[in-house]
């Protein structure tokens, strides 16, 4: 695996454990039970980047293997071309 990939896979994780202590931690706090918007907030921009990361290292994966098979296709179509012009 590159680098780079296992740099996005560990801020997605650092990101989605910090959304999940935050979360705990806004219901530990004075007033229990009770979580500030501000906390929420973060919550979210946490929890959103997590997505984004994963989602889009995703789609280019979807991408990247449909385009191989593609590829595949149109090397095949041209290699029986060849063999029945010859």
């Amino acid at each position: 695996m590159k680098t780079t990939v296992k740099i996005q896979y560990f801020i997605a994780v650092a990101a989605f454990v910090a959304a999940v202590g935050f979360g705990i931690a806004g219901f530990i706090t004075p007033p229990p039970g009770e979580v500030h918007d501000s906390v929420l907030y973060l919550i979210a921009q946490f929890l959103l980047l997590t997505a984004s990361i994963l989602g889009v290292g995703a789609m280019f994966a979807s991408q990247k293997m449909s385009l191989q098979k593609k590829l595949l296709q149109t090397q095949g179509k041209e290699e029986d071309d060849n063999a029945s012009n010859q």
